[in-house]
Parts: structure tokens; C-alpha cells; sequence
């Protein structure tokens, strides 16, 4: 068995799988079928871009769990997980892998009764839920989506350590973008510009492609590069988000082509003033309805909460596509009143849009720790000014 590329201690590893096991028993859970990928990853370290194809962790009540994934995909698993090789199971693409399931979850000698499931899962299709159903009538499927969820929520020092890396590849890479913005270049030489930088600081695949957008396409939410050649007195918007071991930090900024009429300048004070807003109270104790109430208020009272409307921020960390961030498991929004905790991690991105016109935005990812909070991404908080004039 190889262990070369394990991102974690086996303690750590073992650690979580206790935690997860441990909760189960609370709710009286026979056992746990966990089909997102980056649950996975968090018990067992296994990582793969085929994760597309079905994968399924069972794990019993005590004891290792076992991972049930496409046959080509073993020599990953022996390579960045830590399961034995009898706790590694795959099927050819020929067989039907829900049966294989089934056949696993009796074959560890898994007790009738209640079996955990993630049904918020992207990749528990209801096709497979269905046939999992059938094949395993003497279980009654309980919704267990939220147990490993929120273990993931407060990040131990390794997975910080990870996370200040991916900051510094976000920094670099937006940095790349920034210094690649002129009058007359295409977007597609800054997302160029943004993937060199990002590769050559030590970025891996990220869960969401950056976003590099200029003039009226600024204004659109997660527009990507989109060939457009870029016109003086133009703003434009880009956001991007590095990754080391499957963990993510991002960063958005904003530039202009030429001299910056007011309305730039404010939208930008407005900003850069409502992430600050928010940054100065986050800390221990603090509800994430609090923070969001600091950025949003902010805009609020500057009349613009019409470009604005959305969440103030979200938790980031493991992410495999479509989505960077940690959204589904924690947002600072209104409202909400879970209580911030050391060891969290944030992207907030306050943006202001008028769509098909212009868009401004920026953002940084922080750790919250014991008396506050720690800014990972470390780019100047400002509008970027580039050559204008074709």
C-alpha cells in the first residue's frame, strides 16, 4: 500500500472517521453510504478528476469503511488514500456498481435497521437512490447529509496550512490576471495570464473555473472569459480561486481602463468598505447574520443593496467541481444564526452589479481565530487603474 501522497496524518484520518462514527451511533445509524466526493476525501484522503463516475465510502457503525469506485481509478486510491487494499472494491464499467453496493453493505455484515444517506449529495442520482432502495429493503434510509458536514466546518492546523498555500497561488494568479489588463488585450490573454501564474505558484485543478469579465459583461455574474477584446474606460471583474490538495482560497478584484468616472470610485469605496465592515467584527461568539449584517448594512445605507443582493459569504475548503466554496455548508447570510468558531474559514465577496453595464467587486478569504481574524489573501484592497486609449 502506498503512502507517498497522503495529505494527512493516519491519526488525522482516523480522527475524523471516529468523529463520524461516533455521530452515528448517536442517531443510531446501522451505517452510512457517502457518495460526495469531498466527503471522501475528508475520510480517507482518496482523490480523483473521474469522480463523475459512480463512487460510493461505506462506512459501518466500527471499523474501516470501504470504498467502492470504477476500476481504473484504484491506482488513485492507493496512492492518495490510506484504506487497506481489501477495504478497496471497484467494478468494470460493464457492471452495475449499485449492486455492488448492496453486495458490500451486506457483505460487512452491516445490522438492519436505519442507513444513513446524503440525500443533498449532487452525486446520489435518484436512479441509484432508487435501486439502493430496492436492493436493500431491510434498511430504513435516514437523511445523514449534515454529519460529516459539519466536522468539515472548523478546519485543524493541517488543513489551514493547506489553505494559506491555495491563498498564495489565488494571489499570484490574480496578480497575473491584473498585470495583463490593458485597452486592446482580450480577455482570453488575462485568464491566460491568471492560469500561468496560478500553475506556476503550485495551483492545482480547482473546483470552479476564475472569472475574467470587462465592460458590460463585468456586471453579469460568473462570466468567464469570453474572447472580448477590452475597451478603454472599461471596468472589469475577476475573481479566481487557487487550490492545494483539493483545498481552496479565493480572491476577487477589480480594475478600469482610463481614468475612473465617481460612480466607479464610489461603487468601489462602497466595496471595499462593506469587506471591511465585515472583516472588523468577525471573531469568535459572532453569528454569521452579524457579519452579513456589517457588509450588507453597509450597502444598505449607500442605497445600493439593489446591485448587491446575495449572501454576504461563504465557509471554503475541499472542493472538487462545480463549486470552489463551502456554500452549502456554511454561509454568513441574513439572519443566520450559527455562532462563528476558531479554525473557520470565509470567502466574503461583496459585489456590486448593474447587469450588462459594469460590475465591481472584492473580496479576501480569512481564518477566524481565537481573537479575531487572520486576511489569508494578502493583494492591495483597491481599484486597480490600467492603460486606457486603444
Amino acid at each position: 500500500m502506498l503512502d507517498l501522497s497522503l495529505v494527512f496524518s493516519q491519526n488525522e484520518f482516523q480522527t475524523r472517521l471516529s468523529h463520524v462514527q461516533a455521530e452515528m451511533a448517536r442517531r443510531d445509524l446501522k451505517g452510512m453510504l457517502v457518495h460526495t466526493p469531498e466527503n471522501i476525501f475528508y475520510l480517507t484522503g482518496y482523490q480523483s478528476p473521474g469522480f463523475y463516475m459512480y463512487q460510493c465510502l461505506v462506512v459501518p457503525p466500527v471499523g474501516d469503511p470501504v470504498l467502492l469506485l470504477r476500476r481504473g481509478e484504484i491506482s488513485n486510491a492507493q496512492t492518495y488514500s490510506w484504506l487497506p487494499e481489501q477495504s478497496v472494491r471497484a467494478y468494470d464499467d460493464t457492471n452495475d456498481p449499485i449492486a455492488l453496493t448492496a453486495e458490500t453493505v451486506n457483505e460487512m455484515g452491516i445490522s438492519s435497521g436505519a442507513l444513513g444517506v446524503e440525500t443533498g449529495s449532487w452525486f446520489l442520482l435518484v436512479r441509484h437512490y432508487q435501486r439502493l432502495v430496492e436492493l436493500l429493503k431491510e434498511f430504513c434510509f435516514i437523511d445523514a447529509q449534515t454529519i460529516i458536514e459539519s466536522l468539515r466546518t472548523i478546519k485543524s492546523p493541517a488543513e489551514i496550512m493547506y489553505i494559506r498555500e491555495a491563498c498564495l497561488v489565488a494571489d499570484r494568479s490574480m496578480q497575473g490576471g491584473l498585470d495583463a489588463i490593458r485597452a486592446g488585450v482580450n480577455e482570453d490573454e488575462v485568464a491566460a495570464a491568471m492560469f500561468s501564474a496560478m500553475i506556476r505558484a503550485g495551483g492545482e485543478y480547482m473546483g470552479m473555473e476564475p472569472f475574467v469579465s470587462s465592460g458590460y459583461r463585468s456586471g453579469n455574474m460568473h462570466a468567464a472569459w469570453g474572447h472580448k477584446v477590452i475597451g478603454d474606460r472599461e471596468t472589469l471583474l475577476l475573481e479566481v480561486a487557487g487550490a492545494r490538495n483539493r483545498y481552496h482560497g479565493a480572491v476577487m478584484r477589480s480594475a478600469f481602463t482610463g481614468d475612473p468616472p465617481d460612480e466607479i470610485k464610489r461603487v468601489s469605496e462602497v466595496c471595499i468598505e462593506a469587506l471591511n465592515a465585515a472583516i472588523e467584527v468577525i471573531r469568535p461568539g459572532v453569528t454569521a447574520g452579524e457579519v452579513d449584517e456589517a457588509c450588507r448594512g453597509t450597502i444598505e445605507r449607500a442605497g445600493m443593496y439593489e446591485q448587491f443582493r446575495k449572501r454576504t459569504g461563504y465557509s471554503i475548503g475541499i472542493a472538487f467541481a462545480p463549486d470552489w466554496g463551502e456554500g452549502h455548508i456554511m454561509s454568513l447570510q441574513r439572519n443566520d444564526q450559527r455562532v462563528l468558531q476558531p479554525g473557520m474559514v470565509f470567502h466574503i465577496p461583496p459585489a456590486l452589479r448593474v447587469p450588462n453595464s459594469y460590475g465591481i467587486g472584492f473580496s479576501e478569504t480569512l481564518l477566524v481565530t481565537e481573537t479575531g481574524c487572520e486576511v489569508l489573501t494578502k493583494l492591495p484592497r483597491e481599484l486597480t487603474i490600467r492603460e486606457g486609449r486603444l
